[in-house]
């Protein structure tokens, strides 16, 4: 009796053992990871920084005193528009120098609309005349009679004036700068105008001397370190010294980015040809194409020189950005990195079907990145049909949207029943 309890008692143990065992197989099978394929595009970028070379005007204050702004930073102005006004407690003698100037400048713009025979110069017949009269007074020993002639042709001559500071406006804007002036003799005031149309800030890096618009075609990998800066918010100053820098104007339509790579990723470039960049700033982005304007080769590394012609509202104030170059966009399906594995020396992945079963679906991978990977959709082969794939000459049905994909392919094997 006893013997047949025994044989009993370990019956029940052998079954009950071989039901763990079941249950502990189909739990650790069951328990895979899956992911659904779906459309997607992965991009190849290049990451780096670059230097925002702007057409822009410096001005500084004519005198000590306080200044009155009458626009907001990153407003767009006309070219002769009225931009701030330097209240000063000065006499009247710097700013009636300044009216002089102005009034030379507008002598000298009409005096070249007119005609060229206005100008006060010496003619050629006058010149030869005091020429002769100069070497006969030395023949003479008349140093006296020579002196003499001299002091006349320094009389006759007249003060070549280019214009300076004052070039860029016409006869009415002038004309208008010297009301101005000549009122504010009276009230203490000096009037800035604009001298080109664009976006004024009062925001000055110092570095405006440093990165000029004329020159940015011949920056090279040495010139492109960052350069130690602080920008000074000059409308926050309730006042300002004589020579100090107090706005500056930029012209919003064309601007330069300095991007440097390394010598290798530079050859992916050409010059005259256009290349898509997402520039990253302030916690935001935004794409736009710029165009190679040139490309200054180094011994390791290279600048590219990109020029634009938008956006420039977003970064007018930015010197440096941090930005990517977008290579190459690649479009299909959207799988995991992890998914993938080698059967048979096929790059693919495993699939649970509708009827549960696991199955190996070769892939073409487009690109990657970490944990991302871009597979290829394939072509079509029939209504109802897997798309296809070539490698290697030979045709094989890929995975399609929607499909199931095993995130831990060493856990499952081809035919596997998914419960």
């Amino acid at each position: 009796m006893a013997r047949k309890n025994f044989g009993l008692k370990n019956f029940f143990f052998s079954f009950a053992t071989v039901c763990l065992v079941i249950y502990i197989f189909k739990n650790i099978n069951g328990s895979v990871d899956i992911m659904v394929a779906e459309d997607g595009n992965l991009e190849d970028v290049i990451e780096s920084s670059g230097i925002v070379v702007k057409d822009e005007e410096v001005y500084t204050a004519s005198l000590d005193g306080s200044v009155t702004y009458y626009f907001d930073d990153g407003t767009k102005i006309k070219e002769g528009q009225l931009v701030a006004d330097l209240n000063t407690d000065t006499n009247s003698a710097q700013i009636n120098k300044q009216i002089e100037e102005v009034q030379t400048a507008i002598d000298l713009k009409k005096s070249k609309d007119n005609s060229a025979s206005s100008e006060k110069a010496l003619s050629i017949e006058a010149l030869s005349s005091y020429e002769t009269e100069i070497q006969a007074s030395i023949l003479n020993n008349d140093l006296d009679a020579m002196y003499n002639i001299v002091g006349q042709v320094d009389n006759n001559s007249i003060e070549t004036y280019s214009g300076g500071e004052y070039e860029q406006y016409d006869v009415k804007q002038l004309e208008d700068m010297k009301k101005s002036l000549m009122s504010s003799v009276s009230t203490n005031k000096v009037p800035y105008y604009s001298g080109m149309a664009g976006i004024i800030t009062y925001k000055i890096d110092g570095l405006e001397d440093v990165y000029k618009f004329q020159d940015v075609l011949n920056i090279t990998p040495s010139g492109t370190k960052e350069q130690e800066y602080t920008i000074s918010d000059k409308k926050q100053s309730e006042t300002v010294a004589r020579d100090e820098k107090i706005y500056k104007i930029i012209r919003n339509f064309e601007y330069y980015i300095a991007v440097t790579v390394d010598n290798e990723k530079a050859k992916m470039f050409e010059e005259n040809k256009y290349v898509k960049i997402r520039v990253l700033s302030d916690g935001s982005d935004h794409e736009l194409w710029g165009y190679i304007k040139k490309i200054n080769y180094g011994s390791e590394s290279s600048v590219l020189i990109l020029y634009f012609d938008d956006y420039f509202y977003k970064i007018y104030d930015k010197r440096y950005v941090n930005l990517q170059i977008i290579t190459d966009i690649h479009d299909g399906l959207k799988i995991s990195s992890a998914a993938i594995t080698k059967k048979d020396g096929l790059d693919g992945v495993y699939v649970e079907d509708a009827s549960n079963i696991i199955k190996f679906f070769p892939v073409e991978i487009l690109g990657q990145n970490g944990d991302v990977t871009i597979v290829s959709s394939g072509e079509y082969s029939g209504e109802n049909e897997r798309r296809i794939i070539n490698i290697n000459d030979k045709s094989y049905s890929t995975i399609k949207t929607f499909d199931k994909v095993i995130l831990e392919p060493d856990k499952v094997y081809e035919g596997q029943i998914a419960e």
